[in-house]
């Protein structure tokens, strides 16, 4: 077990981080894919991924100009149903 941390954490700070960790990784001559697990962490990844083609469409759009994204699961399990509520754009 981990220990509880005793600082408090700069939210700020980890918004930036988490979106820096999502930018490094969309460099790619492939179009790019998210696997939606139903889960936040990927439905951030795949809204940072829209943001970022919308914000900046010069630098991301020639790359991927549509965000793919893929789910696995056991039909009516609850991921399947937590991906299908994240648009596709």
């Amino acid at each position: 077990m981990g220990t509880v941390p005793d600082r408090s954490c700069d939210l700020a700070l980890l918004r930036e981080a988490f979106i820096a960790s999502v930018k490094r990784r969309l460099m790619s001559d492939v179009p790019w894919g998210v696997l939606l697990s139903g889960g936040l962490d990927s439905s951030l990844v795949a809204s940072i991924c829209t943001r970022l083609r919308s914000q900046e469409p010069e630098k991301y759009a020639e790359f991927s100009p549509k965000l793919h994204t893929f789910s696995i699961g056991i039909e009516g399990s609850p991921d399947l149903a937590a991906a299908e509520v994240i648009p596709a754009r």
